[in-house]
């Protein structure tokens, strides 16, 4: 009778099996593992793009705001650049209704007794200390002058008149260089007249006023 010995064949079975468990088990805890981490990374990742995303729309609301300030900042600019106009439109014409005014109580003073020109001291030192003939006579008797004519276009003024003698003529020519209304005096022409049988100077002028 043939007899066949199994006993090392079910062992090997019996051990094939345990490996087979043990990689089994070791294949679960690594997937379990790697579950974990790829969870862990997903969470991470989620978290951060919900932190992004929240960022992004707080920097667009900003974006917005401003956006809405600059509109305003446009409005408020354009009503000041009005205002701005309208002042200078009213100050021009407060100034074209005032300017003749000033100007015709500056000429009275430069022809008045004790009068002269709107000039300060300090300016006036400051002129006679550079140059000694500057300044104006304040003894000057103003009745020694008249004017017969004073016509302004567009600020350029021609003044004509009579003095009795070419030095009145120059003193009214000072007064008027002096003043603080008036600009680029310049004589034009004198000559020698006749007024009620009394020889004179009559004398034609020029000047810019200042207002």
């Amino acid at each position: 009778m043939i007899r066949i010995n199994l006993l090392p064949a079910a062992k090997r079975t019996a051990s094939t099996g345990q490996s087979t468990q043990v990689w089994g088990i070791a294949y679960l805890l690594a997937a379990f593992s790697w579950g974990i981490v790829l969870f862990l990374i997903y969470h991470n990742t989620q978290a951060h793009l919900e932190e992004q995303l929240a960022t992004n729309a707080e920097l667009t609301t900003q974006i917005e705001l401003a956006k809405q300030k600059s509109a305003n900042i446009g409005e408020v600019e354009a009503k000041l650049a009005k205002s701005r106009q309208l002042e200078d439109v009213v100050g021009k014409l407060q100034t074209a209704r005032q300017g003749p005014t000033r100007v015709m109580m500056e000429l009275s003073k430069l022809l008045s007794t004790n009068g002269g020109p709107s000039i300060t001291a300090e300016r006036l030192d400051q002129l006679r200390r550079d140059n000694p003939l500057a300044g104006f006579n304040s003894g000057w008797d103003v009745r020694r002058l008249w004017l017969t004519t004073f016509n302004e276009v567009d600020r350029k003024v021609t003044i004509r008149g009579f003095g009795k003698t070419n030095e009145d003529v120059a003193e009214f020519l000072r007064r008027l260089s002096l003043s603080n209304l008036f600009d680029k005096v310049k004589l034009q022409s004198t000559v020698s007249a006749v007024d009620s049988d009394l020889p004179v100077v009559s004398f034609d002028l020029s000047c810019e006023v200042k207002y």
